[in-house]
């Protein structure tokens, strides 16, 4: 009995709520006569769901989203599984939204025992990095949209061949495709340096679906782009196609940890050798015709409210397809990449971190000049605003 008249108590107030919150948008006598008559009926039998409905489509559609967001809510006290609801529910949030821009930089230095990532004659190199990426989502219309702009460059004290920046930016709307599930088309582009020369731009198109599932964001991300490489580049123009998906799960052992799983797959048809230094991992691209799949697992756990440990693997096999082995197989390689960190949260400032990286470059190959092993020590400081 109590259940019941906190339930009517809370039907009541949320009814309430709805009818008194102000329209942003004046709407015609014809459509206010039309809400009015919903609204009464809704009041009439607060828990009839098909009302409730009418008149949360009705205000939706006449521009009053939040009398609309009250009244889907409320269907869901008495009908939890409406999927009409539910993905309602999440659209006008999502509408509701404000417009919001996130800027993220990095700065670090850092050392590789191998660079040039030789099988033989070794040679080391302190390096330098920064990175920004620029993440704004705003409402353009009914749609909410995303733009994301990246840019890096590294520096090498020793190896100036391998002096590298690469700036470039994606954009394309956010789209709800059920209760918990979006996607994000999008479509840009990029231009790259090396060696203080031009290297390559290129052009992106994909679609990323994302959501919170389990209590944690994942995703997945189908991608294609073309590149153009300069006339003093030795690889050549062509296509690129990848996926890269993230499956997180929290609380593996303690409330504060997190366990991340990411499959990765490319395959590229561009022609050339790959001369900067990248590894095989989900986001990097090695010139080259090949095919190569793989999987990234690591361990998170904030040990300390100033302290977050990590550590994993990520393992790449690269088939090549113009690449040919002494004994005349097409060159097979396996990388396998440990993975190591640990973030001083908010060590300089409330929105400033301090992260120490090492990963070690251990690639085996069925062509013995191809095999080679690199550690790669980082310290950087990451600020967002």
């Amino acid at each position: 009995m109590k259940r019941s008249l906190l339930a009517f108590a809370l039907t009541a107030y949320a009814v309430a709520l709805g009818a008194y919150i102000t329209p942003a948008l004046a709407v015609d006598r014809s459509e206010a006569i039309a809400l009015g008559e919903a609204y009464q009926r809704v009041l009439a039998n607060p828990t009839d769901t098909a009302a409730n409905m009418e008149y949360a489509r009705l205000a939706e559609a006449v521009g009053q989203p939040r009398k609309a967001l009250a009244t889907y809510e409320r269907v869901l006290l008495y009908d939890p599984e409406n999927a009409e609801a539910l993905a309602a529910l999440v659209r006008i949030r999502r509408q509701l939204q404000p417009d919001t821009t996130l800027v993220t930089l990095t700065g670090g230095l850092g050392y590789e025992s191998n660079p040039l990532q030789r099988h033989s004659d070794l040679e080391s190199s302190l390096k330098a990095y920064v990175a920004g990426r620029v993440q704004d989502e705003r409402r353009l219309g009914d749609t909410r949209w995303r733009t994301l702009l990246l840019g890096n460059a590294e520096y090498f004290s020793d190896v100036s061949q391998l002096d590298y920046g690469y700036l470039g930016g994606v954009t394309g709307p956010i789209l709800p495709v059920g209760a918990q599930l979006s996607v994000n088309p999008f479509a840009g582009g990029g231009v790259s340096f090396l060696d203080n020369a031009y290297y390559y731009s290129e052009a992106i198109a994909g679609m990323q679906f994302e959501g919170y599932l389990q209590g944690a964001y994942q995703l997945l991300r189908v991608r294609g782009g073309y590149r153009s490489f300069g006339d003093q580049s030795i690889s050549t123009d062509g296509f690129y196609a990848d996926v890269v998906g993230r499956w997180a799960l929290p609380q593996v052992v303690q409330d504060s940890d997190v366990f991340v799983f990411t499959p990765h797959a490319r395959w590229s048809g561009i022609g050339g050798i790959d001369v900067t230094n990248t590894s095989l991992g989900p986001d990097d691209i090695k010139p080259g015709d090949y095919v190569s799949w793989g999987a990234r697992f690591e361990y998170f756990n904030q040990v300390a409210d100033w302290l977050t440990l990590g550590g994993g693997v990520d393992v790449t096999q690269t088939l090549y397809s113009n690449l040919y082995a002494p004994d005349g197989d097409k060159r097979d390689d396996v990388m396998i990449e440990p993975l190591l960190s640990a973030v001083f949260n908010r060590a300089l400032g409330m929105q400033t971190d301090i992260a120490l990286d090492y990963r070690y470059q251990w690639n085996q190959s069925n062509d013995e000049q191809a095999e080679f092993g690199n550690h790669i020590a980082m310290a950087r400081v990451v600020t967002r605003f």
